[in-house]
């Protein structure tokens, strides 16, 4: 196992990283709507990321220190209340609420946009091409699909399809601003300083929000959706400081249209959900589309 790790490049390892990262995301879909029945929108969230906060200090002891704390590049602590506030708190709010207003494979099928792609053209300048932009345009043509309610109105968009459309712009935008941060960090300090903030956030937006404490359900399944979130917390924030900063923006949208794959699969299992002809093709639409644009990419890797 350790010479087949050692054989890998840099952008493999990314690759691998990205592909797990996809189930993370299928998964935690599917366990956020298990505890939003067992506590309100900003508690299960600090309760879920306190949760991961400490099996981060478990799966990476001797990380931290203060030392290292206090010599953080001020553009670096900026970066990472850009990602919390943003990423945290806003879209993490808008899309665990919305796959418990939509369907959980149309919600994730919706996080399957190429968002990383098109701020890739924006912010890093990727290859811009034709082919692109009509892979672009298709798989906004598959939102459509999956979240048009009536077609006879075009403001019949689902709310929960919303939330989870603007969740899934503001999550690409913070993915990538870990290619805006320095070196100092590594990603294990990354990932425990994320969650640590993330918890201390919506702990007081729980508050502000007049949610009080929590009453501890020490039901099984409970607490075991608890422990199951924190730990796709801690992996899944290291996948992403590890993949996004190692894999081009362009071939990330490509690898995470598997969340939608994923999500889809875990979703009949627990659910027993399964979409419609309609919202089936819009999905397929939006995968192939992505798919398409990322073969499109000949030279991703200089």
């Amino acid at each position: 196992m350790q010479n087949f790790k050692n054989s890998l490049s840099s952008l493999q390892k990314g690759v691998l990283a990205l592909v797990v990262l996809a189930f993370g995301f299928g998964m935690i879909a599917n366990t956020y709507r298990y505890l939003s029945f067992q506590y309100p929108l900003f508690q299960q969230l600090y309760i879920v990321l306190l949760a991961g906060f400490i099996f981060s200090l478990i799966a990476f002891p001797r990380t931290l220190s203060l030392k290292r704390l206090l010599n953080i590049p001020s553009k670096d602590w900026l970066l990472l209340f850009f990602r919390v506030l943003v990423g945290s708190l806003i879209a993490t709010s808008l899309y665990r609420q919305s796959l418990v207003l939509a369907k959980i494979s149309n919600a994730v099928f919706i996080q399957s946009i190429p968002f990383t792609a098109v701020l890739g053209w924006v912010l890093f300048k990727e290859k811009v091409t034709f082919k692109k932009i009509m892979y672009v345009g298709g798989a906004y043509f598959g939102v459509l699909l999956i979240a048009m309610k009536d077609f006879s109105l075009l403001t019949s968009f689902g709310t929960g399809e919303l939330y989870s459309l603007i969740s899934g712009m503001l999550f690409s935008l913070v993915f990538l601003a870990r290619k805006w941060q320095s070196d100092y960090l590594e990603d294990k300090e990354m990932t425990q300083i994320l969650l640590g903030l993330s918890a201390f956030v919506l702990f007081l937006a729980s508050m502000v929000h007049g949610d009080g404490f929590p009453a501890i359900n020490f039901g099984l399944l409970s607490i075991g959706a608890v422990v199951l979130n924190g730990l796709l917390y801690v992996f899944n924030n290291y996948l992403i400081n590890y993949g996004f900063k190692r894999v081009p923006a362009v071939l990330t949208g490509n690898i995470l249209t598997l969340e939608a794959f994923f999500g889809l699969i875990l979703a009949f299992l627990f659910y027993r959900e399964f979409p419609n002809a309609k919202e089936l093709l819009g999905g397929l639409i939006i995968v192939a589309c992505v798919i398409g644009m990322n073969k499109d990419e000949k030279n991703f890797v200089k």
